[in-house]
């Protein structure tokens, strides 16, 4: 399998398989830099801490959300 399926916030997308959630991410334009402050990301329904983006691959049907804290009043 050349690509494999993600679910990013609901939309498809596609990456090459074993794609580490950090690569995904920067490639797609979510993040620019892992020490980001505000973001959070859940992988399958469940936080993934930041230090593990990195190593933690993706697989065909993986589910990913990303959250991004807004301040404002």
């Amino acid at each position: 399998m050349s690509h494999i399926n993600i679910s990013l916030n609901g939309e498809q997308a596609n990456c090459a398989p074993n794609t580490s959630v950090l690569a995904f991410l920067t490639a797609q334009g979510v993040i620019q830099d892992i020490s980001q402050d505000g973001t959070a990301v859940a992988k399958n329904g469940s936080i993934l801490a930041k230090p593990l983006w990195g190593d933690s691959h993706l697989q065909h049907n993986d589910k990913l959300d990303v959250f991004t804290l807004v301040a404002g009043g």
